[in-house]
């Protein structure tokens, strides 16, 4: 489960036209987002997931990135 879930976290950044990523400043969202590249979103959720492998319930961790990251159906990667 753990791996497949990802995987398929991460085949959304590989399959992505263009990437989005929610600005939130002080803890306040600003309900705009920022173009990034594909590059810097796959390399920032690969930290998370590094970060956060060694919990003691990393599904949990897991399933909350799952939710954030979000491929529409026109090609963008939308993350939260």
């Amino acid at each position: 489960m753990k791996n497949t879930l990802k995987k398929e976290i991460l085949n959304r950044v590989k399959k992505a036209k263009y990437c989005f990523v929610n600005c939130v400043i002080d803890g306040q969202d600003v309900q705009y987002y920022f173009k990034t590249s594909k590059w810097q979103a796959n390399y920032y959720i690969r930290q998370y997931i590094r970060n956060n492998e060694n919990a003691t319930h990393i599904a949990q961790p897991l399933e909350n990135l799952n939710n954030c990251v979000v491929l529409r159906e026109d090609g963008d990667l939308y993350i939260n």
